[in-house]
Order: C-alpha cells, then sequence, then structure tokens
C-alpha cells in the first residue's frame, strides 16, 4: 500500500464468502475491493461468528476491547487475519458469548431473532468505535469509516460524541430492517438518553439502530442514487 493512502474502515456484519444472507454480504466484498484496486487502505471488520472462525487459518491477536454490554463489560478480542479471498487485512471482533453459536448471524434456528441481537450488535458497534479510533494503538486510524445496515448503526452514532474523528458513511441496503428494540434494552446498555426521542421510536415503544435519522453520521445512503431515505450532506 502507498505511504499516504487514504485509510477506510469498512464494519459490516457479514461479507462473501465469509458468511452472507443476501445482498450486502456481496457488497461488502466488492465494494472494499473495488477502493482498494484504487489505492485505498483498506480494513474490514466483522463479527466473529463460530462459522466464520472455522474457515480462518491463522490469526494474529491484536489485543482487547472492554465495552459496555447488556449486564456488564464485555471483552472481546481482536483478531487479524488474511483470507485468500481479501486482497486487504480483516479484523474479527471474537467475543464468544455474543457471536459463538451455530446458525444463521441474526436468527436461531426457530427463524426467530436472537433475543440478544440488541447486545450483540451494539457491542459490536462499540468496539468498532474504539478502533475508528486507533483504540489498540496499533498506528492505523481511518479516515472514513463505513458502516453497513442496522447491525452497525450505532456506531457513527458513537463516534459523534468524540471530538477528534473520522468521517462517516452509512449504507441502508434493506430498508425493510431497521433494528427495532425496546426501550429496556436501550437502559440495559446504558446508551445516552438524549438518543431516545419520539422520532426515533415507534408507537409500541420500540428504538432503532439507524442514524440517519438523526444525523450523527456524515453521509447517510442508500444504493439506489436518488432514494429518499437518503440523509442530506452535512
Amino acid at each position: 500500500m502507498k505511504r499516504g493512502a487514504i485509510k477506510v474502515l469498512f464494519v459490516a456484519s457479514e461479507a462473501f464468502p465469509l458468511v452472507k444472507t443476501g445482498g450486502l454480504g456481496d457488497v461488502c466484498y466488492s465494494l472494499p475491493h473495488a477502493l482498494h484496486d484504487r489505492g485505498v487502505d483498506i480494513r474490514l471488520l466483522l463479527p466473529g461468528y463460530r462459522a466464520l472462525l472455522r474457515q480462518l487459518e491463522q490469526v494474529r491477536i491484536l489485543g482487547w476491547c472492554d465495552v459496555r454490554g447488556a449486564e456488564g463489560i464485555v471483552s472481546a478480542r481482536i483478531l487479524e487475519t488474511r483470507h485468500p479471498d481479501f486482497a486487504f487485512p480483516l479484523w474479527v471482533v471474537d467475543c464468544p458469548t455474543l457471536f459463538d453459536r451455530a446458525g444463521n448471524p441474526y436468527v436461531s434456528a426457530s427463524g426467530l431473532d436472537w433475543p440478544d441481537n440488541a447486545e450483540r450488535f451494539t457491542v459490536f458497534a462499540r468496539v468498532a468505535a474504539l478502533l475508528a479510533q486507533d483504540g489498540l494503538d496499533l498506528g492505523w486510524k481511518p479516515a472514513v469509516v463505513h458502516t453497513h445496515d442496522w447491525q452497525t448503526g450505532l456506531v457513527a452514532a458513537f463516534l459523534a460524541d468524540q471530538p477528534v474523528r473520522p468521517k462517516t458513511v452509512f449504507t441502508i441496503h434493506n430498508l425493510a430492517y431497521g433494528g427495532h428494540f425496546s426501550h429496556a434494552d436501550f437502559v440495559r446498555l446504558q446508551l445516552p438518553s438524549h438518543w431516545w426521542s419520539p422520532d426515533a421510536s415507534a408507537a409500541d415503544d420500540r428504538g432503532e439502530t439507524v442514524p440517519g435519522r438523526d444525523r450523527r453520521c456524515s453521509v447517510a445512503r442508500t444504493p439506489g442514487a436518488h432514494s429518499p431515505a437518503l440523509a442530506p450532506p452535512l
């Protein structure tokens, strides 16, 4: 990688071919590679699902991140690996209590959402925000953090509270899924109280993890060029 290349951290809940449930996985494989081919210095951060970890051969431990979960502090081990299908390093959030389980990343074998999805992806987002600030002193700090869909929707919100932070881009791939969770989850995860508002919650007392509506990300976009869901530029 050329010295002085722009650094971009991609944060996603899936990426082909390691884990894929839909088009999100395809984009989170192809887009980072397209940018890498143009000289961008890329890291891709993924959750350490059981099925994903089993596909990795050699890993390097970068360090540990301790962040707030639903019942206290959760410790996540951060792994770095090179995979033959990826032209850049992969970072993996290895937290067995949240991600080491069989089956689909988001739903159980019964087809129902994992009951701790709010905690799983809030922890993932908190770790991503720390890594985006070089919280492990790795000497790699991104100029841009690109997040994808509700599973990473809180990353920009966590970074917005920092005095010095990277630019953030949030892409909504599927508007049908907003990451809706209860106010009880919100309280247990000790999210800032001012984040909960009537504009961000539904009539049944749910909030959502999508940050575009409250303008905490630099840019919110959808794959469609003229979608009404886009937030105005900041």
